[in-house]
């Protein structure tokens, strides 16, 4: 094969990694309004699980903007933890909870299901909240 023959196969090749690789782009991207849809359909309950004052609130405030239907902000019933946990309260297979879960990037996923709370999701925050909230502090 000729020098030039070579080049034309790399830039054949560049050129159909370039196409494969957008392929696989469009089909994994998610689209923004159907997370907006689904993320309002999460009814979520925050419960401040560190001490850290009106960390709850600003949370709150923060997942709102994300579409988020927060519809409990509290302390929860010790103030010592020290990772956050999302937990599932309505379904068995914890898909709601995966997918919070997966939104923020928490690997620390419970479940206790309880349907008289009317929840989705419940979000303890621990003393790691910044991992998740890095920018909660700018809150008011």
């Amino acid at each position: 094969m000729t020098a030039r023959g070579r080049v034309l196969l790399y830039m054949l090749l560049v050129i159909l990694g370039i196409f494969l690789v957008s392929i696989v782009l469009m089909y994994t991207r998610e689209d923004p309004l159907q997370i907006q849809r689904r993320n309002s359909t999460i009814r979520v309950e925050i419960l401040n699980g560190c001490g850290e004052p009106r960390l709850a609130i600003k949370v709150a405030n923060v997942l709102r903007r994300q579409s988020f239907n927060v519809v409990k902000i509290d302390n929860a019933g010790r103030s010592d933890f020290e990772k956050t946990v999302v937990i599932e309260r309505s379904s068995e297979k914890g898909e709601n909870a995966a997918y919070f879960a997966k939104r923020i990037r928490c690997k620390n996923i419970g479940k206790d299901i309880d349907s008289a709370l009317h929840l989705d999701v419940s979000l303890i925050l621990g003393m790691d909240y910044l991992e998740y909230f890095p920018d909660v502090e700018q809150e008011l």
